[in-house]
Order: structure tokens, then C-alpha cells, then sequence
């Protein structure tokens, strides 16, 4: 099958590439960055910006694509450009969205406040009503409803959190500087210890758009994309800690206990766990990757690529030093 990926870049794009690659797909990536080494000459490089793909559809004509995978469709104006561009191209649309669609993000972020919902969160869980937050840029939910109009089956991904080498994110920075520091504790306030949210390794999550890939739907689907089981918020940072070679504690306290800094607003009597059932179920997507692994994999990138903003930085430990003792008397 003949595969155009759009953007990723090195993080998502590469590992769907060479997952593609790999599945024997003929495979273009069309992003300014080129593809993945480990299988560059295997694919077609067309180099561009995906703000303006209808400026290269005589490229995308000339391959011949037979699915398109778009992995950075983030607002409304990038969604109406893949419609307008592919649905008289191709015969399948794969477009990765995000959990931060469902009214339970909402609840969580205290932007829609209300009770707490039932997790986990499946596919037909009730959508957010109001957009993110202005800082945020682009706005999944929009792209769905744009995508959905598509004249051609459509398969919409809604991706857990994603981590592993190349995460531009680090989302798990903030602890593991804390294990490079030596820390003998590391800090989590009671309502946040015990809340969950599906993640996803990356190398999972592009081995199921690959899956996707090689099963297309006669019509529009939506699958959650995320860990069959989700750890809580302290269980997390202890398996982090067991590959890291960690030998400190996690101290739960009260979040009035917390230094002011450390206190993350929202509502976490809301959990972000989603359900995958329906995606393991219709395509028999497993996790190729050992959890451990993958949190090995990634622990040991974010230790040798911390993020700019955190060079020559660390905490005011002296603070977190006052509460910690408390916490193991």
C-alpha cells in the first residue's frame, strides 16, 4: 500500500515511518524535516510546509498515495486543507486528534466544571463543549468536526499523552530532574497521587496508526490510542524511579502542604483514563513494547536532552526540604 505521512517530525513521523517501512508499505513523508535514517532510503523525502498542502498536490498526485496518515492536523484551517486536498486522492484519511477532546478534560482543567465523570473514558464519553485555553494553539475537537465531513472512510485517533526519545514535550522532566539531583523525596500532593492519566510510549502508538493502516474501515472510526493499564500519578514516578536507579520516596501531603509552586490547578477528583478496548477489539492492536522498556527508553533521552528552560535551573529544594521530613516521621 502506498503511504504519505504528514508531519511528526522526529518525534510521532519518524517511528510511523519506519513502522510503515517495516509493514512493506511504499511509504512518502512529507514534513521539512527528512525521514528517519534507519530507513531514509526506503522513502520518498517531499520536503514542505504543511501549512499550505495544496500548494504541493501535484507532488502528492505524482505518488499516488492510497492512504494518507496526517499527524499534525491541529486546527480548523489545516483540517479543511487535508479534506480539500485528499478526499478525491485517496482511499483512506488517518488523522490523529487528542484526548483533550472529551468533556472530562474539561472537568479536569476546571473549564467546564461540573461533577466528575465515569472513567474510563471511551469513545462515545460526552466531547468538551467550550475550545482550550487561547494559549493553546489549535484545537482537536475542530479538526474532528471538519474531518467527519470527509466524502471518504476516515479513521480519527484520539492520542493519550505521548512520551519517549524526541518528546519536545519532556513530559516526564520534571521528576526525573529531580532523580538526577539525588533527591532522597520527591514531592506529589494527595488529590494528585492517586489521579490517573493514560499515556502512551511512542513506539506503541505508531505501531497502532500502522495497524490502522493495514485494517481501513468502510466508513468514519474513532479509536482512543493509550496504555491498556494506567498507573496512578504515584505509581508512575515509582516505575520512573525503578528504571532511573532511583533509591528515594515519593511523600504524599496534603496540597496546602505544598510549596506554592508545586501546586498544580485543576480538578483531580477527575481521572484522564481512557478506555483502548475498541481499537485491541477491531484491529488487534497490542503494545509491541514492554512498559519498562519504553520507560527505559525514554528515562534515559530525557536525562541527556533536558529541555532549554531548565538549563542551569533546579528547584527550591530547601522548601521541598521543610515539608519532606514531615512526610516520613
Amino acid at each position: 500500500m502506498k503511504c504519505l505521512v504528514i508531519g511528526g517530525s522526529r518525534f510521532l513521523g519518524h517511528k510511523v515511518v519506519e513502522e510503515l517501512v517495516y509493514a512493506q508499505h511504499n511509504v512518502a513523508f512529507f514534513d521539512m524535516v527528512p525521514p528517519p535514517e534507519s530507513v531514509a532510503s526506503k522513502v520518498q523525502h517531499i520536503m514542505g510546509d504543511r501549512d499550505s498542502l495544496a500548494f504541493y498536490k501535484d507532488e502528492f498526485v505524482d505518488f499516488e498515495p492510497d492512504v494518507v496518515v496526517h499527524l499534525s492536523a491541529n486546527s480548523t484551517e489545516d483540517a479543511v486543507a487535508c479534506v480539500e486536498t485528499f478526499q478525491d486522492m485517496v482511499s483512506h484519511l488517518i488523522v490523529t486528534s487528542n484526548a483533550n477532546v472529551y468533556l472530562a478534560h474539561a472537568r479536569m482543567k476546571m473549564t467546564e466544571p461540573g461533577p466528575s465523570l465515569a472513567v474510563p473514558i471511551d469513545e462515545k464519553s460526552p466531547l468538551r463543549e467550550k475550545p482550550l485555553h487561547e494559549e493553546t494553539q489549535g484545537d482537536n475537537k475542530e479538526v474532528e468536526v471538519v474531518v467527519k465531513t470527509a466524502r471518504l472512510p476516515t479513521t480519527i485517533l484520539r492520542m493519550a499523552p505521548l512520551y519517549g526519545p524526541y518528546d519536545y514535550h519532556r513530559r516526564f522532566f520534571p521528576i526525573i530532574v529531580r532523580m538526577i539531583d539525588e533527591r532522597p523525596h520527591i514531592l506529589l500532593g494527595s488529590e494528585q497521587a492517586s489521579w490517573k492519566w493514560t499515556h502512551c510510549y511512542v513506539n506503541d502508538a505508531a505501531h497502532a496508526i500502522s495497524l490502522t493502516v493495514k485494517h481501513p474501515g468502510d466508513r468514519l472510526r474513532i479509536f482512543n490510542v493509550g496504555e491498556l493499564k494506567t498507573p496512578n500519578m504515584r505509581e508512575r514516578i515509582e516505575h520512573i524511579g525503578a528504571v532511573f536507579g532511583w533509591e528515594g520516596r515519593v511523600g504524599v501531603v496534603p496540597e496546602t502542604e505544598l510549596p506554592e509552586y508545586m501546586r498544580t490547578p485543576g480538578d483531580f477528583a477527575q481521572d484522564m483514563e481512557l478506555d483502548t478496548k475498541l481499537i485491541r477489539k477491531e484491529i488487534g492492536y497490542k503494545e509491541p513494547s514492554d512498559y519498562y522498556d519504553g520507560l527505559a527508553d525514554s528515562v534515559e533521552w530525557y536525562r541527556d536532552n533536558p529541555p532549554k528552560s531548565f538549563k542551569g535551573q533546579r528547584f527550591d529544594y530547601s522548601a521541598e526540604d521543610a515539608v519532606s521530613p514531615k512526610v516520613f516521621e
